[in-house]
């Protein structure tokens, strides 16, 4: 396999070279000290969409004039300077070159996803040739990073099932559990306040006798949606906790602030008068226990959830319909909340 250069110092090539580098699937371009196109095989010019003779023997930056003050110009300049090589991810500059995808006539061009080597000529050879060139070369990484958009939605796709109640649509028990840690450990960090309210829908079995699961399943989705639309702020949780209970957190929520809440969504509930004949009130309503803490150490999220717990079993206690709440013994007792 021979070669040589012509008049201009650019390589001619022999049949099999040639043969080769026509087919290699990946752009090559060789630039000469000055930065001029030495050579550029034909996978590169196809889909730079470009004649040979508009590229081979003209400065790169005349022919990608965009590429002026550019990461890839400084990668390119150091390289033919220090002798060392360097790499443009695809993860971070995914398409510096105007390369692009073959497409039908008048299609919509798409550009490639590039990963980029330049590769500076050896000292040794350098010296032999009497100037230091640099190959370029250009990967399609487009479908790589196709498979990785595909992959990361499967991922969300997984951690959404994983994490987010089929019939509600809302946060799971295991996220109302990671949640709570997360949001304990942050207000301990902080020094902030904790709050959480627990939500029951009052006497759902008798509503699921009496209007069938199917009517019971909807009733839960409406609830959960209305208690949901509640907690506006970013970092509120709203999961269900377990059968028709409903878990709220709130973080950097005192505990006038969860009260508040917990009676509006007691109210809003009461007001989409979704029918119930069995219960005292004629339409479904939820009943609520709320605690908050600042939390200290050595004590977990599980006295928190405790509180409301036991907060939640008063307020069935003394009537359903309302909200409740249960201090710590260290804290001053406060009247329970009447709906």
């Amino acid at each position: 396999m021979k070669s040589s250069v012509d008049e201009a110092g650019r390589p001619v090539l022999g049949p099999w070279a040639e043969w080769m580098l026509g087919n290699v699937q990946t752009g090559l371009l060789v630039l000469d000290e000055a930065q001029r196109v030495v050579f550029a095989n034909p996978w590169l010019l196809r889909r730079a969409r470009l004649p040979a003779h508009e590229v081979v023997g003209r400065p790169l930056l005349d022919v990608f004039p965009h590429l002026r003050g550019s990461h890839f110009e400084r990668a390119l300049a150091d390289a033919l300077r220090t002798g060392f090589p360097a790499v443009l991810s695809e993860t971070l500059h995914r398409s510096p070159l105007p390369l692009f995808h073959p497409t039908p006539s008048g299609g919509e061009p798409v550009r490639l996803k590039q990963s980029i080597q330049i590769v500076p000529m050896a000292g040794a050879m350098a010296r032999a040739v009497g100037q230091r060139h640099v190959l370029v070369q250009v990967s399609d990484v487009s479908p790589a990073v196709a498979r990785e958009r595909l992959l990361k939605q499967q991922a969300e796709r997984m951690h959404a099932m994983a994490h987010v109640d089929a019939l509600t649509d809302i946060g799971n028990r295991r996220h109302f559990d990671a949640m709570l840690d997360r949001e304990w450990r942050h207000a301990l960090r902080q020094r902030q306040g904790l709050s959480l309210v627990l939500f029951d829908i009052d006497h759902f079995k008798q509503y699921n006798d009496s209007y069938g699961h199917q009517r019971g399943d909807a009733c839960l989705k409406t609830v959960a949606s209305l208690i949901e639309a509640m907690g506006q702020r970013p970092r509120d949780v709203v999961c269900r906790y377990g059968g028709e209970e409903i878990g709220m957190i709130l973080p950097d929520t005192d505990l006038p602030g969860a009260l508040k809440l917990a009676q509006q969504v007691v109210d809003a509930v009461r007001r989409e008068a979704i029918p119930h004949v069995v219960s005292p009130q004629g339409v479904v309503t939820v009943s609520a226990g709320v605690a908050s803490e600042v939390p200290e150490a050595g004590i977990g999220a599980d006295t928190l959830l405790l509180l409301a717990d036991r907060a939640l079993y008063q307020a069935k206690r003394l009537g359903r319909d309302r909200v409740e709440v249960l201090l710590p013994a260290s804290k001053t007792r406060r009247e329970p909340a009447q709906s």
